[in-house]
């Protein structure tokens, strides 16, 4: 992209967003393309480097697919975020926060859709000690969080497009803890059952 779009860009581009999708903030383009070459590139890394030490990473294999949608799901939303602050910097009147809620809300409902598939580790998934120490414990927990992950998307995309840009933010966080506390609560309901809860 660099190649492309470095001598359209002015020396100065947009860094933050306000919730009006009004720039209040800028960078150096210099500054950009470090940001995005170093996101694009370093979060991927990240990840494997996480899978190598995880105490757990015998069972990465058992899951190896929903693994490699996370890395690329990330690394196209990441891509995805760039490519619109380029072209809004290049004069294209673009609603930037409906967009990026609601790419958000897509990336959601890909990862929720298969988080099913995702076995105990300490990396991935909702990792609370109730579902770490107990296999049925964290499938169940997963479970729901699938379900739950795949609503939650579907209610950022939707509040993109129909909700006052000032209040997507209030939607999104509601949406986001939601799918991440509810599960986890879960998973120590299911804790404090016992075996019955099997």
């Amino acid at each position: 992209m660099y190649l492309i779009f470095d001598a359209k860009l002015p020396s100065e581009v947009a860094a933050h967003y306000n919730v009006a999708g009004e720039v209040d903030r800028m960078m150096a383009k210099r500054d950009f393309w470090l940001t995005y070459g170093a996101t694009a590139i370093l979060l991927p890394a990240l990840m494997t480097v996480l899978r190598r030490i995880d105490p757990r990473r015998s069972n990465y294999s058992r899951f190896q697919g929903y693994f490699s949608l996370i890395r690329w799901g990330l690394s196209l939303f990441i891509h995805v975020i760039f490519v619109l602050m380029i072209a809004d910097q290049l004069g294209y009147s673009l609603p930037i926060p409906k967009l990026i809620i609601g790419a958000v809300g897509v990336l959601w409902m890909v990862l929720g859709n298969r988080m099913s598939q995702v076995k105990s580790n300490f990396f991935v998934g909702i990792r609370t000690p109730w579902a770490l120490s107990d296999e049925t414990n964290w499938n169940r927990t997963h479970r729901l969080a699938a379900k739950l992950w795949v609503v939650a998307g579907l209610l950022m995309f939707a509040a993109a497009w129909v909700v006052p840009n000032a209040w997507l933010a209030v939607v999104v966080l509601v949406a986001a803890l939601g799918s991440a506390l509810v599960p986890a609560a879960y998973s120590y309901v299911l804790y404090a059952r016992g075996p019955r809860a099997n």
